[in-house]
C-alpha cells in the first residue's frame, strides 16, 4: 500500500441526489459541507446529479447548481468543491458563472468516448481550473481500453484520471487490473470511484488504495445512484487503522450522518434485485423501476428483458430508451401505448 495519503472526495449531495430525485435544499446542502469541513474532509462535490444545467435541460431539482454551490460555500468556506459536468452543450455557457465556487471540474463521458470530454477539458484549463476525466462505464471494456482512454484523456490535458466503476460489477483484482493498465499509459494522478451493487465499494476502494490512487471518492452513509458508493465514515475508519488520515473525525461524520443525511434519505442504499442484474449484465439505466414496468408488459422476466435488450445495444456502452422501445416491439408491445398507459 502506497504511504502517501490520498485525497477523499465526498460525493454525497451530487450522487446522493439520486435517491431524492435531486431535490437537496440548500440548506441541507450548507449543513452537509459545515458538518464535512468541521470532520476534517477537504473536498466535495456540489452539482446536480447528473452534471451541472441538469435542472435546466428538465430533470427534477428544486434549485440550480449556483444555489447550492453558494449554500456550500457560504456555510463551509475552507471546503473546496467539485462539479460534475456532463457532456451536455448547456454546460459549457453555465461554466463562467460558477467560477467563483469550484475548484475542480470532473468530466464524465463513456470509457470509449473520451474525446468527448475534450471541449469541457479545454474550458476548464482556460478558466484554470483542475480538470478531471471520469472515465465511466469501464468494465463494459478490456482494462486495454481504459488504459487507451486514459492516455487521451492526458493528452487532452486532463490533470487527474478517474477509474468509475459504474455498474458496480468489479471485484477487487479486477480493480487493481483496470488501475495497472491506466497507470501504465499515463503519469497523471489516478482516481477511483466506485458503486456498492454487489457490496464491494469499501473492499475495492482498499484495493485501489493499495494500487496506490491519489484521488477516492465516498459518501456519507453510501448514499448515491442506485446501491450506492462507498460509505465515507467506513472508509476513513478503514484507512485509519492503516495509519491514513488520522486528522479526519469518524465520530463527527458518524453524527452528520445520523442528524441530516439519515432523516433526508430515510434508509441507507440497498441493492434491489434489478440492481444486481443490471451489474451482472454490466448495463447502466436509471430509473430501474422502469425495467420492471417493461418486463411485465412484456409477459416476460427481468433477465430474458435485459438480455435482449443487451444485444440492441451493439456497440452502445448505455442502455437507451430507445433499446427497450425495439426490445418490446419484439415482444409485441407497442411502446407508445405503454407510455401512455404509465402516464395514466
Amino acid at each position: 500500500m502506497s504511504n502517501q495519503a490520498p485525497q477523499i472526495l465526498d460525493v454525497t449531495v451530487r450522487d446522493g441526489s439520486y435517491l431524492i430525485n435531486h431535490n437537496f435544499q440548500p440548506a441541507h446542502v450548507g449543513d452537509i459541507a459545515k458538518g464535512l469541513s468541521d470532520a476534517g474532509i477537504e473536498y466535495a462535490e456540489i452539482s446536480h446529479g447528473v452534471g451541472i444545467g441538469g435542472r435546466m435541460m428538465g430533470f427534477p431539482g428544486l434549485v440550480d447548481d449556483e444555489q447550492l454551490l453558494e449554500a456550500a460555500k457560504l456555510a463551509a468556506p475552507s471546503l473546496k468543491l467539485s462539479i460534475f459536468i456532463s457532456p451536455f452543450d448547456i454546460a459549457l455557457p453555465i461554466l463562467p458563472g460558477l467560477l467563483d465556487f469550484f475548484e475542480i471540474g470532473r468530466v464524465g463521458v463513456s470509457v470509449n468516448q473520451a474525446g468527448d470530454a475534450e471541449k469541457y477539458l479545454l474550458k476548464l484549463k482556460k478558466y484554470n481550473k483542475t480538470a478531471s476525466l471520469q472515465l465511466t462505464r469501464c468494465h463494459a471494456l478490456p482494462p486495454e481500453e481504459a488504459a487507451k482512454a486514459a492516455k487521451k484523456g492526458e493528452e487532452m490535458g486532463a490533470d487527474i484520471i478517474y477509474v468509475v466503476d459504474t455498474f458496480g460489477s468489479m471485484l477487487p483484482q479486477e480493480v487493481r487490473t483496470y488501475l495497472q493498465a491506466v497507470k501504465s499509459e499515463t503519469k497523471k494522478p489516478i482516481g477511483f470511484h466506485g458503486h456498492n451493487t454487489m457490496g464491494l465499494a469499501i473492499p475495492n476502494a482498499l484495493a485501489a488504495l493499495e494500487e496506490g490512487v491519489d484521488w477516492i471518492d465516498a459518501s456519507l452513509l453510501g448514499v448515491g445512484r442506485g446501491a450506492g458508493n462507498a460509505s465515507l465514515e467506513q472508509l476513513v475508519f478503514t484507512m485509519q487503522e492503516r495509519g491514513i488520515h488520522p486528522e479526519i473525525q469518524v465520530a463527527e461524520l458518524q453524527r452528520l450522518s445520523e442528524l441530516i443525511i439519515l432523516p433526508l434519505f430515510t434508509k441507507p442504499p440497498s441493492s434491489s434485485y434489478v440492481e444486481l442484474l443490471l451489474s451482472q449484465e454490466k448495463l447502466d439505466f436509471s430509473p430501474t423501476a422502469f425495467l420492471d414496468l417493461c418486463a411485465h408488459a412484456a409477459g416476460t422476466s427481468l433477465e430474458d428483458l435485459l438480455m435482449q435488450a443487451h444485444h440492441k445495444m451493439k456497440d452502445s456502452l448505455v442502455l437507451h430508451e430507445g433499446h427497450l422501445k425495439e426490445t418490446l416491439e419484439d415482444y409485441g408491445v407497442e411502446f407508445q401505448k405503454f407510455l401512455e398507459v404509465l402516464k395514466h
